[in-house]
């Protein structure tokens, strides 16, 4: 349980705030590359840590972010023209290239030089691994961008997707790091749809894990041991990297990540990585993705408006909450634990269920939700030591980052042996 001061820093990321300094010392994905595909072509509004942006790729393939609204009389630059290297703003001709530079002012005498003075908001951009980063910090300490497994594979290997959840950012990324829920949450009673093997069987043999926490330089990793009907032990080794990345444990290739980025307090985007380490995915693995039957929902449309105002292009998952989530009471009673279909849908329909910003100080926490407590205490202690000058670690050592999750059946019970042994998979190559 938290305090409600604890809560607030926790959860609180726009600008000023202790936490949103934090996260804007790190790169943070803010589309998917194949958004933002076409020179020229259609910008798409964003909000990232309560900041409105636009993000365009010019005539040159360079990618823009900045800011939403034009210098001269603060028209929406979403209806701007993307041409000739630049943005240009359909109320006055003004036009900005990616750096936030005015470089024409058609308004403006020939002899002017008015728009040499003139500018807006920008940020550096990177594309990487299959996503489109931003870095909103301050120039001076630029970070390095995070070598996370799937980044440092071909294209060809790997498929993305960005999702829209109408929560906070914690929410979603506890609801990762926790092994405990996979028992019950993901449970299926008939046999065509359940998850085949092991880890099944053991997690629904023993419900109640034994875990253990290992602080690291990028966050840290935990273990969930199960007791097998065999006798040995299941682990299940998680990672939790700075700021919120989650690597979770697949018992075979492909595998999938998750990243989350709050747009503001009350709303974020998940990025969903799905990935093989040898070889291209299949079109039926990518086609499993898309269906959300993997670690990312369904999609549908785009543009959705926040209640203060502002709309963001995001793709909204199919099955959402005005929708209940499409929960099925017949499914429910006879064929899996929840009555709704898709695992990321599940999970989803829990933490948005929560509400906005869910209140910490109401809750009774467990022992199996020592990594959830490990989280907040590491992102709290992060934050309070930015604001005492010592920077965050991982954002300038993106070599950290080459971690992999791992599901192992051994006779080990000893969580730090365990990881000695498997230390070399561990460690993405």
């Amino acid at each position: 349980m938290l305090s409600a001061e604890e809560n607030a820093l926790l959860t609180r990321t726009g600008p000023g705030t202790p936490m949103g300094a934090l996260f804007r010392r790190f790169w943070l994905p803010i589309l998917a590359a194949d958004e933002l595909a076409e020179p020229d072509g259609a910008p798409l509004r964003l909000r990232v840590l309560g900041e409105e942006l636009i993000a365009f790729r010019d005539t040159s393939r360079a990618i823009g972010i900045v800011g939403a609204y034009c210098a001269h009389r603060r028209a929406s630059l979403f209806f701007g023209r993307n041409e000739g290297c630049g943005l240009r703003c359909v109320y006055h001709g003004w036009k900005f290239d990616v750096g936030g530079r005015c470089v024409e002012m058609p308004t403006e005498p020939a002899d002017s030089t008015f728009r040499e003075r003139v500018s807006i908001k920008s940020y550096p951009a990177r594309e990487w691994g299959g996503l489109i980063w931003a870095y909103l910090g301050p120039p001076e300490l630029t970070p390095e961008l995070p070598q996370l497994g799937w980044s440092l594979v071909p294209d060809s290997h790997r498929v993305v997707a960005r999702t829209f959840h109408e929560c906070n950012y914690m929410q979603g990324l506890e609801g990762e790091i926790d092994t405990a829920h996979i028992s019950f949450l993901h449970k299926w009673f008939d046999d065509d749809y359940s998850y085949k093997g092991a880890v099944t069987a053991s997690t629904q043999f023993d419900q109640t894990p034994r875990l253990t926490v290992q602080e690291t330089d990028y966050g840290f990793v935990y273990g969930g041991r199960r007791d097998t009907p065999d006798g040995q032990y299941l682990w299940r080794l998680t990672h939790w990297l700075a700021p919120t990345y989650a690597v979770v444990p697949y018992p075979a290739w492909p595998r999938g990540d998750k990243i989350w980025v709050p747009i503001d307090d009350q709303h974020a985007v998940a990025f969903s990585v799905y990935y093989h380490r040898d070889r291209p995915l299949s079109g039926e693995e990518i086609g499993n993705f898309r269906a959300g039957l993997v670690n990312a929902p369904e999609l549908e449309r785009r543009a959705f408006e926040l209640p203060d105002g502002p709309i963001v292009d995001v793709c909204r998952p199919k099955h959402h909450r005005g929708r209940d989530y499409d929960l099925d009471r017949q499914i429910q009673r006879t064929r899996n634990f929840t009555g709704i279909r898709g695992v990321a849908d599940q999970d989803r329909a829990m933490v948005e269920g929560m509400g906005r910003i869910v209140d910490r100080t109401d809750e009774h926490l467990g022992t199996t939700d020592i990594a959830v407590i490990t989280a907040r205490r590491r992102l709290l202690r992060m934050a309070r030591d930015l604001e005492e000058g010592v920077e965050p670690y991982a954002a300038h050592h993106g070599d950290l980052y080459r971690v992999r999750a791992a599901v192992t059946t051994s006779p080990e019970e000893d969580f730090h042996r365990l990881l000695a042994s498997v230390a070399e998979d561990l460690v993405a190559r």
